[in-house]
């Protein structure tokens, strides 16, 4: 339970310790005077944003407190496992800090703690129904939540079941989409590698092909220079033409008259045989060059199917590599791939037959789990139905409606849980947002409340204004139930309603107030008189009249 709530320099509130006790703690106070601040603050405590904006104007931080008992076995595991120390009698200190810079903390019986360990350990402490719960109980998310609150331990541990069932089924897809991508991307894969290893051994291509082929071409292109060139270079060592001699005739006359002059100094002979060197090597050349003449080529055909080839080359090697040894290692791990992909057909068959198996074993428990859910529907909606009754919403029916899904994998099971209700006799039921006023929801989530009060481990409930939209006699049923929940959980309420007040075993009252040009709120315990008088203004719209006396002295009176 919550003992004591403490703030700092927090929006209005400038120093401000409050006390609470067992049973029904009331807050009342004109509208606009804080109590909702109040409830924001508990909401901080469990993890709600602190920001430096809810720092009071002219300070530079904010504190917020909570002292609360503690006697949950499985929140005391918590706290161990967080490293966390209770206080010998099971005392827990939440402390929260803002500073003027943004920088916040949070601390439990002074050790520091992340906002995800303080909503960890709150779930356990204490549960605010504010006006955004109500936004909730509109949204078929949150009811399936609802149902499974009133489970026993069967239907929590088959929750766990089909939870650990499907986070399997989900790693194995992930693992078979990791290896070997969905069926029709492994198709597809395959089909491509296909492709690719026909495309590139169709084109049988060789190392060294392209520069061969690149020289070729260029000789091709050039042929005509080559000719002309060769051509002169044969006429002139070799043609005797009619007004010149050739190089090959001019040397063997050279040749000649070298020997004729050997005889008269022998020294000469180095250089007869230095011609006679040179002379047959250019009858040797004779041959080579008339070859090489005979056998340029002036092909354009040939041009054609090269300048044809080199396309294809690069065509490939625009797809596969820069050079064709590239396109071969490419080729080569194509085929790896294409032959893995090929025997991964064998695993995914495996892979297959587990999940399926899993999704046997999923669909038993989670249609078991439907059985469980569906029993505790009808308990609820009779529950619920009694609970509207009292609350004079006689004749409205509640209706807990049940869509399987049957060929879902979820964690939360094969069911799609959404709350309907009829709210007067012969209307047909509709989800909730369609059909509850404010004062319906209001009703509604009090039914919720205290019929799920004994499947909650909290031990303090926080109701901010929950009589919001209810007047006339419903008031009267609102007080009970709130009385009747404050018996079984400590129970904290803001409220508008002298009924609820009068029934509270602790009042608290909120009071706004401005000093010079800032504002502040106060609160204090109220008994006795002042309390007679404030159930009074409850009463009669802010006075505090004779006969609006003479009924909140009544009131609590009765309530005693």
């Amino acid at each position: 339970m919550l003992y004591e709530l403490y703030l700092k320099n927090y929006i209005i509130f400038e120093n401000e310790r409050i006390e609470f006790i067992e049973g029904l703690n009331v807050i009342t106070g004109e509208t606009g005077s804080g109590k909702s601040i109040i409830i924001d603050a508990l909401g901080i405590l469990c993890g709600d944003r602190f920001m430096k904006e809810d720092i009071k104007s002219g300070e530079n931080h904010a504190i917020i407190e909570g002292v609360f008992e503690i006697n949950d076995d499985e929140l005391k595991l918590l706290l161990e496992v967080y490293g966390i120390t209770a206080e010998t009698d099971n005392i827990l200190l939440i402390q929260r800090e803002v500073n003027s810079k943004g920088r916040s903390y949070s601390r439990i019986n002074g050790n520091n703690v992340t906002i995800n360990m303080l909503k960890n350990i709150t779930q356990y402490i204490i549960d605010i129904v504010a006006q955004n719960e109500h936004q909730q109980l509109f949204k078929p998310i949150s009811h399936i939540k609802l149902i499974d609150n009133f489970g026993t331990e069967e239907l929590f541990n088959l929750k766990e079941e089909i939870q650990i069932i499907t986070k399997e089924i989900e790693k194995i897809n992930k693992d078979l989409e990791e290896l070997f991508g969905t069926s029709h991307e492994r198709e597809r894969k395959l089909d491509l590698l296909k492709f690719q290893i026909d495309e590139i051994e169709e084109s049988n291509l060789k190392i060294g092909e392209k520069e061969n082929l690149n020289n070729k071409r260029y000789k091709l292109i050039n042929a005509e220079k080559l000719h002309t060139a060769i051509s002169s270079v044969y006429e002139t060592l070799y043609y005797n033409g009619d007004y010149n001699k050739s190089v090959l005739d001019n040397l063997g006359q050279c040749l000649s008259e070298i020997n004729s002059i050997c005889s008269i100094d022998p020294s000469i002979n180095g250089f007869k045989e230095q011609i006679a060197n040179c002379l047959y090597q250019l009858e040797d050349l004779k041959m080579l060059l008339m070859g090489y003449k005979d056998e340029i080529e002036f092909n354009t055909d040939e041009i054609n199917a090269i300048e044809e080839r080199l396309s294809t080359i690069d065509k490939l090697s625009k797809k596969y590599g820069d050079q064709i040894q590239n396109i071969f290692e490419f080729k080569e791990n194509a085929e790896n791939e294409y032959k893995r992909l090929l025997n991964s057909k064998e695993s995914v068959k495996l892979f297959n037959k587990k999940i399926e198996d899993l999704k046997k074993d999923y669909f038993l428990k989670a249609t078991k789990l439907s059985d469980i859910r569906n029993d505790i529907s009808r308990q609820l909606e009779k529950k619920i139905e009694d609970e509207l009754n009292e609350l004079n919403m006689e004749g409205a029916s509640f209706i807990v409606k049940n869509e399987i899904k049957k060929n879902n994998i979820d964690k939360n099971g094969i069911d799609k849980i959404e709350f309907l209700l009829s709210a007067n006799p012969g209307e047909i039921e509709r989800p909730l947002i369609k059909v509850a006023s404010g004062g319906e929801v209001s009703r509604i989530m009090l039914a919720l409340k205290t019929v799920l009060i004994g499947a909650e481990n909290v031990n303090c409930i926080i109701f901010d204004e929950i009589d919001a939209g209810i007047g006339g006699i419903t008031t009267n049923a609102v007080a009970k139930k709130l009385k009747n929940i404050s018996k079984k959980k400590q129970t904290i309420c803001i409220t508008h309603l002298a009924q609820i007040a009068s029934l509270g075993d602790n009042h608290l009252h909120v009071n706004k107030y401005i000093d010079g040009d800032r504002t502040f709120s106060t609160i204090k315990k109220i008994v006795k008189n002042e309390r007679i008088e404030e159930i009074a203004k409850m009463l009669d719209g802010g006075k505090d009249s004779k006969s609006s006396i003479s009924l909140a002295k009544e009131l609590l009176n009765k309530n005693k």
